[in-house]
């Protein structure tokens, strides 16, 4: 799997509340084990979503257990499996998004398989 680039900043969107997320340091327990990682964290006050290109989305509690995740969109890149992040919104389309991998620029949307499945002749019933 290729490695982004060093010094590549993501502009990957809090997937909550659409702001762009500020890179970030956390202090994360995992197993028992409290260690540094780098992440992208919502800017809006009290949110505690986070992204990094290893765990993909997550929350992280004001304890910084990582085993209290969920709720958390899991997009991944279908050429490598990467956590993909949240690049664009819609707010005209309120279901528009754009996800992007941050290993290989591959974009996706949530209206593909809408766009897949017309392709093939499903569709409304009339």
């Amino acid at each position: 799997m290729p490695a982004t680039q060093p010094g590549k900043e993501l502009r990957a969107l809090c997937h909550e509340h659409h702001v762009e997320m500020r890179l970030d340091q956390s202090l994360v327990n995992n197993a028992g084990k409290a260690k540094q990682t780098l992440t992208y964290a919502c800017t809006e006050r009290d949110c505690l979503v986070h992204y990094n290109v290893f765990r993909g989305y997550f929350m992280l509690p004001q304890d910084g257990n990582m085993n209290q995740m969920d709720r958390v969109p899991r997009v991944r890149c279908p050429h490598d499996g990467t956590p993909m992040y949240l690049a664009e919104v819609d707010l005209e389309k309120r279901g528009f998004r754009l996800w992007r991998c941050p290993q290989c620029d591959v974009r996706r949307t949530n209206e593909e398989c809408l766009i897949g499945l017309a392709s093939q002749g499903i569709g409304d019933a009339r």
